[in-house]
């Protein structure tokens, strides 16, 4: 009996440690944020592989110096997030940095290119955000969700039948 109890109670444990971690991903986004994973170290150790980094749009002429960016490439294919190391306000562009890159980012960063500037940084979340985005992370979720319904149900109608 006690074990059927400690199982429901643990099932209830896992229901609440998902729903905090789908609110706490999501609920930033109400906020009008964006969110990207980060997938190379050039922002290390602030910005480390794997993190899940939140971005709010921003007026370019109000970015400075030192403030992290997230910017499309000019092919529009690859967001990067680096430290702007310039922003010059007269050609309308910034000069980006990695922090764990030696030198200067070659290409100049256009105002249209920027998203935003980088607000706060998961650790790890990332990889749960890359995970839950791909097509197999949404049908293990599914599965996953699925199968603690299920063994809630079980617990219960178990317990149901012990205290009839």
């Amino acid at each position: 009996m006690r074990l059927k109890i400690w199982g429901k109670g643990l099932l209830k444990i896992i229901w609440a440690i998902f729903a905090i971690l789908l609110v706490g991903l999501s609920f930033p986004q109400i906020y009008g944020m964006k969110c990207y994973s980060v997938m190379s170290g050039s922002m290390s150790p602030d910005l480390p592989v794997g993190s899940a980094i939140y971005v709010k749009e921003k007026e370019p002429e109000k970015v400075e110096k030192g403030e992290i960016i997230t910017f499309i490439t000019e092919q529009g294919r690859t967001m990067i997030t680096h430290r702007v190391a310039e922003n010059n306000k007269e050609k309308q562009f910034f000069v980006t940095k990695g922090d764990s890159n030696q030198c200067q980012d070659t290409k100049p960063v256009k105002w249209e290119n920027l998203q935003g500037t980088v607000v706060f940084c998961i650790p790890f979340a990332g990889y749960v955000l890359n995970f839950i985005g791909s097509r197999t992370g949404k049908i293990a979720t599914v599965f996953f969700l699925f199968a603690i319904y299920l063994a809630t149900e079980i617990f219960e109608g178990q317990i149901k039948r012990r205290v009839r």
